[in-house]
């Protein structure tokens, strides 16, 4: 009876959306309209269709590489301000107003730093004589931008959740090994890292299930250009559901994300437990 409130909740915002999706994905829905039971051909249109192969790339590349450096940078502040200074409070502070903002805003506060017409960047680069070129209208410079908007915004998350897991480990562990004459280098490897592992696992997870299924940053910053460098499979539903009003292929298409979310926090966990057992062998 405890668990039946969350159990109807999980049912209703979760599973509901979910197999409303699957039966969608099958039938032919056009303005809102569901028309004609049309088996797989949503699905066999989608894989044939170059723009969701490239949309499938283009998120696999923004979410693995937006991971990496988020989890990086998230990582190396947690670090820092595990130390026990009396600026840690407020540099946890300002570490924190990138995730506070809103990505709306953060991706329209990066959009106009970087517009070719009256961006803080091109300006301070004409003024100090260097020619910055069009960063969004270039699909390499976009796409980094991407990456620079979600590594900016999320590494405040990354570093809350890795920061709270060192807190967890026992100083007197740390000290012990400090007596025996372990280095800093050591102490991270072999004391730090494998109890640090499950909230590694849980931020890894977190992280990636949200790069894979962000709408806002690609949409705010760069509208998927230029020639389709940073549209992401998120947007690319978006477009064909609510701009092309083809509910059924966007459905397949928002099926197929979700297989690739299981798939991908599924081979990240087996990653994990895979080099966790390494490590106790």
């Amino acid at each position: 009876m405890l668990l039946l409130p969350a159990l109807l909740i999980e049912v209703v915002f979760v599973f509901a959306p979910l197999g409303s999706s699957l039966y969608y994905s099958f039938h032919r829905v056009r303005f809102f309209q569901l028309q004609s039971w049309i088996g797989l051909e949503n699905y066999l249109g989608i894989i044939s269709d170059p723009g969701f192969l490239n949309a499938l790339l283009v998120t696999a590349s923004f979410s693995l590489v937006t991971l990496a450096l988020t989890f990086g940078v998230g990582f190396a502040l947690a670090l820092f301000l595990n130390r026990d200074a009396a600026t840690n409070v407020l540099m946890r502070t300002v570490v924190l107003v990138p995730y506070v903002v809103a990505m709306l805003v953060g991706s329209l506060l990066l959009k106009w730093l970087l517009s070719v017409d009256a961006g803080l960047v091109p300006l301070a680069g004409a003024w100090v004589g260097l020619d910055v070129p069009t960063i969004l209208g270039d699909p390499d410079y976009a796409f980094a931008a991407l990456i620079a908007n979600g590594v900016w915004r999320d590494s405040a998350f990354a570093m809350v959740l890795l920061l709270a897991g060192l807190r967890s480990i026992p100083p007197s562990l740390i000290a012990a090994a400090r007596m025996d004459g372990a280095g800093p280098m050591r102490i991270l490897f072999e004391i730090v890292l494998p109890l640090l592992r499950p909230v590694m696992v849980i931020t890894c997870a977190r992280l990636l299930l949200h790069f894979a299924n962000v709408l806002t940053f690609p949409l705010i910053l760069t509208g998927g250009g230029p020639n389709s460098a940073t549209e992401t499979v998120a947007l690319r539903i978006f477009r064909v559901g609510f701009e092309d009003y083809d509910l059924g292929r966007a459905n397949a298409m928002a099926v197929v994300l979700t297989l690739f979310n299981i798939a991908a926090v599924a081979i990240m966990l087996f990653l994990f437990r895979k080099r966790g057992r390494g490590a106790h062998g």
